[in-house]
């Protein structure tokens, strides 16, 4: 069976079997509805999402056999294991279907007419999923009704490994991603990406990331420059997950790649904001405020920092200042309590840390209360500093 052979690593992932025969080869390229073919479906049995674990991550429609699969899982969809003697648009056809049948309806078009060859590299990692494509030139689209069918909310990151670029678009906004860059885009809405060659994402659940990053809607679809040395070293890290031997499923390690990589997707996305932010202000009105946010950003951990001493170090009023910050969408303390958090998260996570008392940490984070603390980091992260001890 053509179709089952795509299909590698399903007995790691504990999945359904395959459909009962290949599916018929069409003249379009495009993904059209098959009510005739067998999909796996959820468990709960009231819509067409996969019953791949990890890729339905929508409480509602997840697998109830999802929790006791492992922590780690893999799937790929390869070009490499058809038959030779199929013609090339068979093979297109054949691969697109398999990677439609199990992650859910898409609209894919190959973009020129050498011979296809593609991959797709799927990990999942607790609650993260990261998905990999080398191969052809192809378009990707997913309409509105698709995204209703079977919604992935989550937002995702992905860079561009090709050596050109690719242009995406979602909720009326246009960037070309350039080799090397990266783009963020959520899987809550319908998008199109045209060009793409080889490309890697990371999915972050929207809840998460909304957290981290509070502005991370504004973030989306704005090109990312994939020199910066935090992206770069994110995407090196997933790269290097993602390659054979790089995952070891383990609760303790698994832990630690969830908690690492959240924190450098919003260490990442938090940079390019305040790039962002001062780009938009612009010429020495730019350049002051990135003075601001560079002092705030090294002394955010001093409990006597304040307006006054950034005004006076940087010789400014303490109302330029102000004004300067209120322009970037953070006032001063509202920026200053948000690394201080991220701060305290880190170090409660690390094990090193395990002999410190929480109130400790709270101090050396900038808080002089840790009751204050306490309740700063509960309406930010949702649970209380202990939930979060050890996790590395």
């Amino acid at each position: 069976m053509i179709l089952n052979g795509v299909l590698r690593g399903l007995d790691r992932l504990d999945l359904p079997p395959g459909p009962s025969s290949g599916p018929r080869c069409r003249e379009t390229l495009r993904i059209e509805p098959q009510t005739q073919r067998h999909r796996p479906r959820c468990h709960n049995g009231t819509c067409d999402c996969p019953s791949v674990p990890g890729l339905t991550p929508s409480p509602k429609h997840k697998s109830a056999r999802a929790e006791d699969a492992l922590l780690m899982r893999k799937l790929t969809v390869t070009t490499d294991e058809l038959p030779d003697h199929l013609d090339d648009r068979t093979r297109f056809s054949l691969w697109r279907d398999a990677f439609c049948d199990w992650v859910g309806a898409t609209d894919l078009e190959r973009l020129d007419e050498s011979p296809f060859k593609g991959q797709w590299d799927f990990t999942v990692v607790k609650d993260l999923l990261f998905v990999r494509f080398r191969g052809s030139t192809h378009s990707i689209v997913r309409t509105a009704q698709q995204v209703s069918d079977c919604p992935q909310p989550r937002y995702f990151l992905s860079f561009n490994l090709a050596p050109t670029d690719f242009v995406f678009s979602q909720s009326e906004r246009e960037t070309t991603v350039l080799a090397g860059g990266a783009v963020l885009f959520s899987g809550l809405e319908a998008f199109s990406c045209e060009g793409a060659r080889s490309w890697m994402s990371i999915g972050i659940p929207t809840s998460v990331l909304q957290r981290l990053v509070p502005d991370v809607a504004n973030l989306a679809v704005a090109a990312l420059d994939g020199a910066e040395p935090i992206l770069a070293h994110l995407q090196r890290y997933v790269g290097m997950l993602m390659e054979p031997g790089g995952l070891t499923d383990g609760p303790i390690l698994t832990e630690h790649v969830e908690a690492t990589l959240c924190d450098l997707v919003a260490l990442a996305l938090r940079a390019a904001g305040d790039s962002a932010d001062v780009a938009r202000l612009r010429g020495m009105r730019g350049a002051r405020c990135g003075d601001v946010l560079k002092e705030i950003g090294l002394g955010f951990a001093d409990p006597a920092l304040s307006v006054q001493t950034i005004a006076a170090r940087l010789g400014m009023s303490q109302s330029y200042v102000q004004q300067l910050l209120r322009e970037t969408g953070l006032s001063f303390s509202e920026r200053v309590l948000e690394l201080r958090l991220a701060k305290a998260r880190h170090m409660l996570t690390d094990r090193r840390n395990d002999h410190l008392k929480i109130s400790d940490i709270a101090f050396a984070c900038g808080f002089h209360e840790a009751s204050y603390f306490n309740r700063c980091f509960r309406r930010r992260y949702g649970d209380a500093p202990l939930k979060h001890r050890g996790k590395d």
